[in-house]
């Protein structure tokens, strides 16, 4: 929580002051927008494990983003030249807010923001960085060699609660869908490169003022994996499994479009493997859930919380993979499409 050694902090180190803050929420760090006589800044501060290794590389991956036309914005400095300063065990940066009216939240405002994904990960695929860069301690993310034995412990969690027999059916099902993902995954994914990836395009992480994106931000998850895993995350996410025309041969068709949008500016294109392995990439996405939150979260209630709604999302990855001929079908036709 923000206090007064907080402001302190900022006064010395910015000099700015300022004792009023507004919460603009996040997952992985405290983002305050606070307001001075001067300016108003987004303040971030960070968890404990994110060291300053870490901080710089998110750092550098930015001003290089920003440096090819990504609306990327650079961290004020502080007094003494530095671009982050200390509270305690954790690391604080400030950046200038960003005055937007919306965020990625909508099918057309994802359809607005994929073509940038694409330029975004055509910069990011010439990027080096060393390990604190390449490797987030948590992300939205399993790596396919990880997915299967990291999914169990997340059920075995969950069946070491005293679950319900509702929760008993998601971890029998989340189960199932590791092992049916795992047993197609190397036949078609594992030639595919990996390169360094967002890690969460979504939301208010893409920031719009009318139809224009002007600020990408949040990096936290920021690592290297496959550039479609990224892309997945995001149709994954605006993939609404409660309504049935999410099911449906339009609702596929509607994500292969966006894909399209996507690899316009995308170089090198996507291969053929990488379409292939789309629909794969994309029914793998709640298994991180279940590997990373449910596994890792320290209050078992959160770790409830969160399993409780992911059922359908699970049940949809399933139904990819019975489907999976005709995933594959259209996902290969958008890439003639395009052509």
């Amino acid at each position: 929580m923000p206090g007064q050694e907080l402001f302190i902090t900022l006064q010395d180190a910015y000099g700015i002051q300022t004792s009023t803050y507004q919460d603009l929420g996040g997952s992985s760090c405290l983002n305050l927008r606070s307001d001075s006589e001067r300016a108003c800044y987004v303040v971030r501060v960070y968890r404990p494990y994110v060291t300053q290794a870490r901080l710089e590389a998110i750092q550098y991956v930015k001003d290089a983003l920003g440096a090819h036309g990504v609306p990327c914005v650079r961290p004020l400095e502080t007094v003494d030249g530095r671009r982050w300063t200390g509270w305690g065990e954790r690391l604080v940066e400030v950046e200038p807010y960003v005055a937007h009216d919306g965020c990625m939240d909508s099918p057309e405002r994802v359809a607005l923001g994929l073509p940038l994904l694409g330029h975004i990960h055509s910069i990011m695929r010439t990027l080096t960085l060393d390990q604190a860069g390449r490797a987030p301690l948590f992300a939205n993310y399993l790596a396919p060699e990880e997915m299967l034995h990291r999914t169990r412990e997340g059920c075995d969690r969950i069946r070491g609660w005293g679950p319900s027999d509702e929760e008993l059916w998601l971890a029998d099902g989340a189960e199932e869908l590791a092992a049916w993902i795992a047993r197609y995954d190397g036949e078609i994914t594992h030639p595919i490169p990996r390169q360094l990836a967002h890690g969460d395009f979504w939301d208010n992480n893409v920031l719009f003022a009318g139809d224009d994106v002007v600020l990408v931000t949040d990096f936290d998850f920021m690592g290297e994996r496959r550039r479609i895993d990224d892309l997945a995350l995001t149709l994954y996410f605006m993939s609404d499994v409660a309504e049935p025309d999410s099911w449906s041969t339009e609702r596929i068709s509607q994500l292969v479009e966006l894909t399209d949008l996507y690899a316009r500016h995308l170089s090198p294109p996507l291969a053929e493997t990488e379409r292939l392995a789309l629909p794969l990439t994309i029914a793998r996405q709640p298994l991180w859930s279940f590997g990373v939150w449910i596994a890792g979260l320290d209050c078992e209630e959160t770790a409830r919380g969160h399993a409780s709604g992911m059922q359908g999302y699970v049940d949809w990855g399933l139904r990819i993979m019975r489907e999976l001929e005709t995933w594959q079908d259209l996902f290969l036709g958008g890439g003639v499409r395009q052509c």
